[in-house]
């Protein structure tokens, strides 16, 4: 009886240790087969293999999938997120309003059953909609956030003004959450490295994202690089038609001076958005940059009429009259704006510039800028007007000259395309040509503007570089023939080029059709064109006729009445030239000589 027993025994021993019983015991003959354990051994990996082929299939003979991945598509760690859906998920990293509304419909059930994963991506489309793309009015309920999790802290920070710099991980939401905070006003800087390289790792994740390229954007403008901005501002638009794109695109588009581009935006978007208030400021802004007044003060009326109390609006409109001329409204204007902010650097700069230019009171102008450098020691505007002013007058303000002033600003900022502008201006009054002409080139390899063209042609012909000069001159005119700085610096290089028989016609041909300002120009020009005393004199009148206030004609009548020692006629005009500028200690001096030769 115990035979039986252990043979049972021995087979299901066998059956559980095939390998082994398969290499150490034969049973012979059974059942009229040669039936061995090595037979049952074989079997049982037979039958094992169908269950799990993993388990006997070594790893290096096993076939190899090949799958080709579009990096665009590319699968991220999603890590908390894994289980949705890899389209819902790249919807959210797409982030676009049209994305952000599919992804919602997408991950939205008839039951109000949610894992706690869905939830929490619901609460971050809902936040992206909110923050980023206020104008895509996305309301929704309340997803019901039972935890704080590293993705709802990174946005309840974002909403405190803090970059959260505690998200690890290396899915696109970790990346690109923390800067929501951009979309606000933190009032710091000291995150703006780190999100640079998350929100390149999370284009890295998704390329064709428009939500990062977006802030992308936004954190290059805080980093004053509107090349950058604009690159993935325009990245962001080729995926959305928000609002939002277009306005910062435009905006970016202006601050860089490519006012045409803007303005093109500007107005498709003033066609849906006819009573937006931001994009109505910037539409001033953009016809004020581009010198077309009438459009600036238009829209800024715009702007008053739907919020009166808008002082920002005040004093731009103040500005514009400044412009213009229209001092009288420009000082009632100053004067309202003065009563809620009387310290405003916009305010004291534009203040100065009306004592200067109407009241003719520069003593009181460089009081008015002395304060404001002592209240806005560091800031261009203040700094640049200030440069200005004190080259045009000749004296000091705050101590320091026009040219040293304006190498404050390059100090920090050696493009600075305003602060070359002002000193090589203020090189110029103090006759530093050489020093000038340098200042000029580099200018214009960044600022090739009529303005800066029609300035170095003057300094080239006060060096004598009439090759050069006449070159600038003629290019400028023939890209600009109906821009007036560049028609005034093309007779200026014909007449003193000698190319008197071209500029004769030129000027003839001109005349009759010239308003005040430009008719008293080619006056002043036809002057040194024309033969004998006589001549020259009459045309020098008819300039001052039409144009009492032509500096240069002024000045020229005062040099020749002093050649034919006629010194008291010279004075006449010469006071003339004083009351234009009366804080020019060289016209002073000029003047005391005289009343020393009429004793």
């Amino acid at each position: 009886m115990k035979r039986p027993f252990c043979l049972l025994t021995f087979f299901i021993l066998a059956f559980s240790n095939a390998d082994f019983a398969a290499e150490n015991f034969s049973l012979g003959n059974f059942g009229g087969e040669n039936f061995t354990l090595e037979k049952m051994a074989k079997k049982s990996k037979e039958k094992n293999s169908k269950k799990d082929s993993s388990e006997v299939v070594p790893e290096e003979e096993r076939p190899v999938t090949k799958i080709n991945v579009d990096k665009s598509k590319k699968k991220n760690d999603a890590g908390y997120f894994s289980g949705i859906p890899d389209e819902i998920l790249r919807d959210v990293e797409i982030g676009s309003p049209e994305a952000l509304r599919s992804a919602y419909a997408k991950l939205k059930k008839p039951s109000v059953e949610y894992a706690e994963n869905e939830n929490v991506l619901l609460f971050c489309i809902e936040e992206i909609a909110r923050v980023v793309w206020p104008s895509m009015d996305f309301s929704a309920g309340e997803p019901r956030i039972s935890q704080r999790n590293a993705y709802v802290g990174a946005i309840e920070s974002a909403r405190n003004g803090i970059y959260d710099t505690s998200m690890s991980g290396s899915d696109f939401l970790s990346r690109a959450l923390p800067s929501l905070v951009l979309c606000g006003n933190s009032g710091r800087s000291d995150y703006f490295e780190r999100a640079k390289q998350d929100l390149l790792a999370a284009l890295e994740i998704n390329s064709k994202s428009v939500l990062a390229n977006y802030l992308l954007g936004i954190l290059f403008v805080n980093m004053k690089k509107e090349e950058e901005a604009v690159e993935h501002f325009k990245a962001a638009a080729e995926g959305t038609s928000a609002f939002e794109v277009d306005f910062r695109l435009a905006s970016a588009l202006n601050a860089l001076s490519r006012y045409g581009e803007s303005q093109t935006i500007i107005d498709r978007l003033i066609v849906a958005q006819p009573s937006n208030l931001r994009l109505l400021k910037l539409a001033a802004q953009n016809s004020f940059d581009r010198g077309n007044y009438a459009s600036a003060e238009r829209y800024a009326m715009l702007i008053l009429t739907q919020n009166p109390a808008d002082l920002e609006m005040v004093l731009f409109r103040a500005k514009v009259f400044v412009q213009t001329g229209e001092y009288l409204k420009a000082a009632s204007l100053l004067d309202v704006y003065a009563k809620s902010n009387p310290n405003s650097k916009e305010y004291l700069v534009l203040r100065a510039r009306i004592q200067k230019e109407w009241n003719r009171n520069s003593t009181a102008a460089i009081a008015t800028m002395e304060k404001a450098l002592a209240l806005y020691p560091n800031d261009s505007e203040v700094v640049l007007y200030a440069a200005s002013l004190a080259g045009e007058t000749g004296k000091n303000i705050g101590g320091r000259s026009g040219a040293q002033l304006s190498s404050q600003i390059l100090s920090d900022d050696p493009e600075n395309p305003e602060a070359l502008s002002f000193l090589i201006q203020n090189l110029a009054d103090e006759e530093k040509w050489a020093d000038a002409y340098a200042a000029s080139k580099k200018l214009i390899e960044k600022n090739s503007s009529v303005q800066t063209i029609s300035t170095h042609v003057k300094i080239c012909l006060a060096l004598g570089y009439l090759d050069e000069a006449w070159k600038s001159a003629s290019s400028l005119y023939e890209k600009n023939p109906n821009d007036e700085t560049a028609i005034q610096s093309y007779v200026d290089a014909m007449v003193r080029t000698g190319r008197t028989a071209q500029a004769s016609r030129f000027i003839n041909s001109m005349l009759d059709s010239a308003q005040s300002a430009m008719k008293s120009f080619l006056y002043y020009q036809r002057s040194f064109l024309v033969s004998g005393e006589v001549a020259q004199l009459s045309d020098l009148r008819s300039a001052v006729i039409a144009n009492p206030r032509n500096f240069d004609a002024l000045f020229r009548m005062y040099e020749i009445y002093f050649q034919k020692k006629d010194y008291r006629k010279a004075q006449y005009y010469l006071r003339q030239v004083i009351a234009l500028n009366p804080g020019n200690e060289n016209f002073a001096r000029l003047n005391s000589e005289l009343d020393k030769l009429i004793k």
